[in-house]
């Protein structure tokens, strides 16, 4: 009777370990960092913080400009390099917080939000967009895009997005929690079923 269930067996095994994979993927493939720039005394700071904080717990970054002198010298020096790329009109804004820079594959800037948006769709919009040499600067509902060529993103990104003086490191997501421990547990199930399935099937 039990050689009746060693296809199901199998095929359970396969999934869970797709699952496993799948997981894998969300969590550990995503290129996409968001940075904040904001202050502990801003409430519309403190917002958005708990709204990223929630949503993209390892790949979101909220740079203090308040508590580390590091993140207020690469918020002024972000704001003078853009200022010159925008118009007079948007100026201004660079100099707001909340501001965020969502950020692709450690060197691109796709976008720069100003603002406390915490609207999913949104994000998730904004989170799925591809480099291009042109960065939007969304100031809702204005947006503008910036030119900026690929090295000139990579340039900004390297000197004042990733910055030491950070409250919060964006992580790689590595650590034994909840969302690494239950899909192991659920790949070594499929394992050992795989195991057994083989063994029997052998006899």
């Amino acid at each position: 009777m039990a050689y009746r269930y060693l296809g199901a067996v199998r095929w359970l095994a396969l999934a869970l370990l797709a699952v496993y994979l799948a997981h894998l993927w969300i969590a550990f493939g995503s290129s996409t960092f968001l940075y904040l720039y904001g202050a502990t005394w801003c409430p519309h700071c403190r917002d958005l913080d708990a709204f990223l904080s929630k949503r993209y717990t390892d790949s979101y970054l909220f740079c203090k400009i308040d508590l580390s002198e590091e993140c207020r010298r690469a918020f002024d020096s972000l704001r003078g390099v853009l200022g010159t790329r925008v118009p007079p009109e948007y100026r201004e804004y660079l100099g707001s917080i909340p501001q965020t820079y969502v950020v692709r594959d450690g060197k691109y800037i796709v976008a720069i939000v100003v603002g406390a948006v915490t609207d999913e769709r949104f994000w998730r919009n904004v989170t799925a967009m591809e480099p291009r040499e042109r960065v939007l600067l969304v100031v809702p509902p204005n947006v503008y895009e910036i030119p900026m060529s690929f090295s000139e993103q990579s340039d900004l990104v390297s000197k004042y997005i990733l910055v030491n003086g950070a409250s919060t490191r964006p992580s790689r997501g590595w650590e034994l929690g909840p969302q690494i421990l239950v899909p192991a547990a659920l790949v070594a199930a499929g394992g050992a079923l795989v195991a057994y399935a083989f063994i029997r099937g052998r006899k």
